[in-house]
């Protein structure tokens, strides 16, 4: 009845128009975060994603080609963990466009999905209600949630997956209210697909298939579980019988370098230390609104579509933790796992937020536990915070870059936001004001929640560009010198798998073991846990392979270049060594004997 009273002409329009806006902003931003990632060489603009993105765009461009899905040619050995994703890839290559285009048309073809992702989330939230500001703020929400554009606009398969989780979550919410079997064939389908995409999205499969197979009714619940296991099956099992067939592994070989080898309690630790780094920064905010849920309405959070919406984030939470969170959780908002929730845990928050700005107690605890937030919070990042440059401070490095520049500046924006809700604290004092502030709270509010969640985050794309770009830059400026300068025949190691080898077109060797079974189950090398980054053995790579140019190496010491050199290399500089044997590969007269100059035309600075 309230829903339907929501659905008003007016209400109707204010959605559409509402809609449209959100639906060009994000369009127009997208496109600038994208057009910022290119680069001219010479004359020519290139373009270029997240160098682990890089790494599944040469698999795919090698399937495109004819030479199977494989890294190096005639190597099968599955260094990607987005199959799905890189078969999208793969159809991307065969579109007759340059080289330097092909990671723009990956970037676009992520920009449509964050859209279509939109318009699944106003679907999610009309489910629960027709009020156009708790519709609106959701999509706002999301469509400027920076985690979620960053690892989907620079090529990874973040943005498909958290579609397809949204359209199941969609499907599972009708089907609580009607079972329909062509919706629940399509949900099944669509966690496959997301099956494919990445095998460790089968927790958020078990998710959503133990929530419906519980909200269906009892005489439909063996057959649904059935079929749900059916789906499991047929997936799982057929992509397991793929890679066995194919690579010869059960599990991708990312999998065995990152999990294998290291103590789960050296992993838990970690994940644990990185999880509640992320929390305490960025999302609490988000907890005082769902705590303040449970005071205003502890009834209304019993609703089991609550859990449907948080439980992805609780399991992707835990799984996060189980392998040590990500490599780049120095980064200021969430990796990759806990990224693909965040549309449904900020879903849930609206939805709880309006939930309690019709109640006049909670609203005021509202209120002034945000405001509370919002001083104490200022008061940490001045006091306690380190200065730039202390890398033992646990805290993001990018948070301690801005802030220096930025305290001012944010401690005045603080003042207003407190100020602001002082006087709604003071106007809401008697319940027939409530109606009249709600909006203004709920506002105030979601701007402090997107503030903490996306603030620093934004600054520094505008003040720096994305992470890593500058960095991507560099590595594609590598590749095509290396492709200008050497012969064909010519092989590298490199420790960045990437750009460099994509334009490089060469036979390459991976130095961190992405693409090498041996070191990928070998002991860590390091104390400290860090995923994906722990294992390396420079004699046996390049006793096993002898690449003739060494373009990268990790955590090199005086030792390893003593024993690189003892293994028939020149030592050119930094970290770039020559077999001695292989100048007659390089373009480039009497290389030998102008080590600097041949430096200088290979790496880029």
């Amino acid at each position: 009845m309230k829903s339907a009273m929501m659905n008003t002409p007016g209400n109707i329009k204010i959605l559409r128009q509402g809609s449209w806006v959100i639906y060009a902003l994000a369009t127009l931003y997208y496109l600038a975060f994208i057009i910022r990632t290119g680069f001219l060489v010479g004359d020519v603009t290139y373009f270029s994603l997240f160098d682990d993105a890089m790494i599944a765009m040469r698999y795919a461009r090698n399937m495109a080609e004819g030479h199977g899905l494989v890294w190096n040619n005639g190597e099968y050995i599955e260094g990607y963990t987005n199959f799905l994703w890189t078969l999208w890839m793969a159809i991307i290559h065969l579109v007759p466009v340059a080289e330097s285009k092909t990671s723009l048309l990956v970037a676009l073809s992520g920009a449509l999905i964050l859209l279509a992702n939109l318009n699944i989330v106003r679907k999610i939230v009309s489910e629960f209600t027709g009020n156009p500001l708790a519709i609106l703020s959701s999509m706002a929400l999301t469509a400027f949630n920076y985690g979620l554009i960053y690892w989907t606009l620079r090529g990874m398969e973040v943005g498909i997956i958290t579609l397809f989780l949204n359209c199941a979550i969609l499907l599972a919410l009708q089907l609580q209210k009607k079972f329909a079997r062509r919706k629940f064939m399509l949900l099944l389908l669509i966690l496959g697909l997301m099956l494919l995409t990445r095998t460790d999205c089968l927790i958020l499969f078990v998710a959503v298939g133990a929530w419906v197979s519980f909200m269906v009714p009892s005489n439909r619940r063996f057959t649904i579980v059935m079929l749900f296991a059916a789906t499991l099956l047929f997936f799982m099992g057929g992509h397991t019988l793929f890679r066995l067939v194919y690579y010869h592994d059960p599990l991708p070989n990312t999998f065995y370098l990152k999990v294998s080898g290291t103590p789960v309690a050296e992993r838990i630790l970690r994940g644990l230390q990185v999880y509640f780094k992320w929390l305490v920064s960025f999302v609490i905010p988000v907890l005082i609104i769902l705590l303040t849920g449970i005071i205003a309405r502890p009834g209304k959070l019993l609703d089991a579509r609550y859990l449907l919406l948080l439980s992805p984030f609780l399991m992707m939470s835990a799984y996060s933790v189980y392998v040590g969170g990500d490599a780049w959780e120095w980064m200021p908002y969430a990796n990759r796992y806990l990224t693909i929730t965040m549309p449904l845990l900020l879903v849930l928050s609206v939805i709880v937020l309006q939930n309690i700005v019709s109640a006049l107690k909670p609203l005021r605890w509202l209120l002034f536990m945000t405001g509370m937030f919002c001083m104490l919070w200022y008061g940490y990042m001045m006091l306690l915070l380190p200065p730039a440059g202390n890398v033992i401070s646990g805290f993001y490095p990018t948070v301690i870059w801005l802030w220096g520049s930025l305290r001012y500046p944010v401690g005045v924006l603080v003042f207003i936001l407190v100020v602001i809700m002082a006087i709604f604290f003071v106007r809401t004092d008697h319940a027939k004001k409530v109606r009249i502030y709600a909006p203004g709270v709920m506002l105030t509010t979601l701007i402090v929640l997107f503030l903490c969640l996306e603030g620093l985050a934004y600054i520094h794309w505008c003040r720096y560009n994305a992470l890593h770009v500058v960095d991507d830059r560099k590595m594609v400026k590598t590749g095509l010198n290396i492709q200008n300068l050497t012969t064909p025949s010519t092989s590298i190691a490199v420790v960045w798998g990437g750009a460099i080898p994509y334009f490089a077109h060469r036979y390459s060797v991976d130095l961190m073991g992405k693409m090498d079974r041996t070191i990928a189950k070998s002991h860590s090398r390091l104390k400290e846990f860090f995923p994906g980054h722990t294992k390396w053995n420079y004699g046996f790579s390049i006793y096993k392979y002898h690449p003739d140019l060494i373009l990268q190496l990790f955590f090199k010491t005086p030792v390893d270049d003593r024993r690189i050199e003892a293994m028939g290399y020149d030592h050119v500089r930094e970290d770039l060594f020559i077999r001695r044997g292989s100048y007659g590969k390089i373009r480039l007269p009497n290389a030998q004997s102008n080590p600097q100059k041949l430096y200088d035309l290979i790496i880029q600075k």
